[in-house]
């Protein structure tokens, strides 16, 4: 009963769009994810026909408003 009120564990990835080759970080073959427990859960979650740096870029944007939005609840009882 505890794991069906559990939110689930929200990760950011990035990887080689399938079907391309991956070999070029320069190269739009990349895509971002939004992970629940490991799994995607919704297609729109899924950011691709990016180089490896804009990929690495909006994975970390994603995570990093991830973090505020976590730490915001702590900030506002604090006060």
């Amino acid at each position: 009963m505890e794991n069906e009120n559990k939110a689930p564990e929200i990760s950011y990835d990035v990887r080689v769009k399938p079907g391309r080759a991956g070999t070029d970080p320069q190269a739009p073959d990349w895509e971002v994810l939004e992970l629940e427990d490991g799994v995607v859960k919704n297609t729109a979650d899924i950011y691709d026909n990016m180089t490896l740096a804009e990929a690495n870029q909006i994975a970390g944007m994603w995570r990093q408003k991830k973090e505020e939005a976590e730490a915001a609840p702590l900030t506002e009882a604090v006060q």
